[in-house]
């Protein structure tokens, strides 16, 4: 059992969401014995036209235009992080390169936030626990340095077309990159460990 550690959680679900979420459970079990910094996915280009009107869309549009984060303490040693910017959707873009390069930037933006919020509760030596977010969080271990990374995989997110176009490439060199790759299924732990 993980103690006395401070831990990142990164996702594709933000904490508002309004279904059940596996990496929420998974955040607030890993608070029981830790502190917990669950950091919302950051609003990008197309949700901010395609939800425009939707309660969520709003939020994030007014802390990005705000210039300030929203920390908002959850619970005892859990926290969640409103990222305070905006991320070009890129998956659309058909050349690698050119989307590695474009994904780094995003990357970068969303490091800069997470390490505000670790500042801000002198966050150390973090663990990152990250929840199938291939893309955004791809450059993270990079750019956060964490003392371990870890990726989960929930579903078989390549299956849909969204996921697959990148992720057949980038989900694969996101597992050979993580420290630690773990699994809710026997069969993504066998998918995990072809990589």
């Amino acid at each position: 059992m993980i103690q006395g550690r401070d831990i990142v959680v990164i996702g594709i679900q933000p904490w508002d969401i309004t279904i059940g979420s596996n990496c929420k459970n998974i955040a607030l079990e890993f608070a029981k014995h830790n502190r917990v910094l669950y950091i919302n996915p950051p609003l990008d280009r197309a949700s901010l036209y395609r939800q425009k009107n939707s309660e969520a869309t709003i939020k994030r549009v007014k802390i990005w235009k705000s210039g300030k984060s929203e920390l908002i303490e959850i619970d005892n040693n859990l926290w969640n992080l409103y990222p305070a910017t905006l991320l070009e959707s890129i998956n659309w873009i058909g050349f690698n390169p050119l989307f590695d390069w474009l994904n780094f930037l995003n990357n970068k933006k969303f490091a800069k936030q997470i390490t505000q919020a670790c500042q801000i509760l002198n966050f150390e030596n973090i663990i990152i626990f990250n929840d199938s977010d291939m893309f955004r969080s791809y450059y993270l271990k990079d750019l956060l340095n964490p003392s371990v990374y870890v990726y989960y995989t929930r579903d078989n997110l390549i299956s849909v077309s969204y996921w697959r176009r990148r992720g057949v490439r980038m989900e694969a060199k996101h597992m050979k990159k993580a420290d630690l790759v773990v699994a809710n299924s026997t069969y993504l732990a066998d998918l995990a460990k072809k990589h």
